[in-house]
């Protein structure tokens, strides 16, 4: 299985109300409460986030004082997160557009966080270069790049590592490599049966991946 199937295996999965971007609680990611909220908390300034499904990253970073712009391919993610921050009256822009072109999306630059929950790990090896290429032109000299995917998935040719990491972001430094515990993927997303069982079993595994980017004297 490809990147590409995979991504039909997600409109299905949205069809049927079961994409877990859709499917998934209003909280944050865990680790991004901890760099907007912890004791090291960063100073708001620009936040992208990649593949931001119905919102929920984007809507907390704005609540919080960032200028938050949420992208995502599907139009029934973007809509739904558009209706959300209606709702919530949180000041966040979406886009609905593709990660791996992002020059062309208007979005200006100078982003100090660039989040990614689910988004790199299923894309090709040619989109991967280009989303790596479009983020360093996008990110600020001192940004901070947050990301969490699978690591792999049995049968697919999709996955996230390290070594790919280090390799794809030149000018950037991986200074963290966490396995993200089953029960906080529980807490902020709707798992398929499947998928949760290949969680629980070890089969599937989600990692959490920190960069900054390298500011040269």
């Amino acid at each position: 299985m490809n990147p590409r199937v995979l991504r039909l295996l997600y409109e299905v999965l949205t069809r049927i109300g079961l994409n877990p971007a859709l499917a998934s609680a209003d909280l944050p990611d865990t680790r991004l409460v901890e760099l907007v909220e912890g004791e090291r908390s960063l100073e708001p300034g620009r936040a992208l986030d990649l593949g931001c499904g119905a919102g929920r990253n984007t809507l907390y970073l704005a609540r919080h004082g960032w200028d938050a712009v949420g992208i995502d391919m599907m139009a029934r993610a973007i809509d739904k997160a558009c209706s959300k921050a209606v709702g919530a009256a949180a000041p966040a822009r979406f886009v609905r557009g593709d990660v791996t072109k992002l020059v062309d999306l208007d979005v200006g630059d100078h982003y100090r966080l660039v989040i990614d929950s689910g988004c790199y790990y299923g894309l090709s090896e040619r989109q991967r270069e280009a989303y790596a290429s479009g983020v360093t032109s996008v990110a600020a000299p001192d940004a901070l790049l947050l990301m969490a995917g699978f690591t792999k998935i049995p049968g697919t040719a999709a996955g996230i590592g390290a070594k790919d990491l280090r390799r794809r972001f030149a000018g950037w430094e991986l200074y963290a490599d966490d396995l993200v515990p089953v029960e906080e993927i529980m807490r902020h997303t709707r798992v398929p049966f499947p998928m949760k069982a290949g969680l629980r079993s070890g089969r599937l595994e989600i990692r959490r991946f920190e960069l900054s980017r390298i500011t040269r004297p």
